[in-house]
């Protein structure tokens, strides 16, 4: 934002469509727009670019000055290739007071989207929490079948190195019952 301060905005707006502004001390500001300078003519002052200026310090905002710098620059380049001119309306339409079925109706859409909302809400705690005993569930079963591997892992160690003491002795090993593709 800018700081208010005593100055004056000198503004030149220029037939090709430029335009300088700037800004000059002074002893007092100029308390309403009318007391601006308005010319009319080559190298002087627009008065819509007055009062944009003016509306720029009483706003403490250069916005009025860009636009009606956009509007001129517009309005020039629309007369230097022959088209005719714009007629803008920029009046702001005045805001009507809702009727009491308006009322009711916004009030209607808000506690609708309230209670949306709200059966939003409560169904993704309630998914959250059902995703959360489905993975305590899926962790405890995972957990129990390595421990199962794991038993029967120990079981087949033991099973092989039993069958190998007892291969170790056995007296048909080398005889005519065992079978050929056994495995060991």
């Amino acid at each position: 934002m800018y700081e208010r301060s005593n100055s004056v905005v000198n503004v030149t707006l220029y037939m090709d469509g430029r335009s300088n502004c700037e800004t000059s001390s002074a002893s007092a500001l100029p308390s309403a727009w009318h007391e601006f300078p308005v010319f009319s003519g080559f190298g002087t002052i627009d008065p819509s670019v007055s009062l944009a200026a003016v509306r720029a310090i009483e706003s403490n905002d250069m916005m009025p000055i860009i636009k009606e710098e956009l509007k001129n620059r517009i309005h020039y380049k629309r007369m230097t290739e022959g088209r005719e001119e714009l007629m803008t309306d920029f009046t702001e339409k005045p805001k009507t007071e809702l009727t009491t079925e308006e009322k009711e109706k916004v009030e209607r859409r808000r506690e609708q989207n309230r209670m949306a909302a709200r059966r939003f809400r409560e169904k993704q705690i309630t998914r959250g929490t059902k995703l959360q005993k489905k993975t305590q569930e899926l962790e405890s079963n995972n957990t129990s079948l390595r421990n199962q591997i794991r038993e029967l892992r120990k079981e087949k160690e033991i099973l092989q190195s039993q069958l190998q003491a007892h291969l170790s002795v056995c007296p048909y090993v080398n005889g005519p019952y065992i079978q050929p593709n056994f495995p060991l």
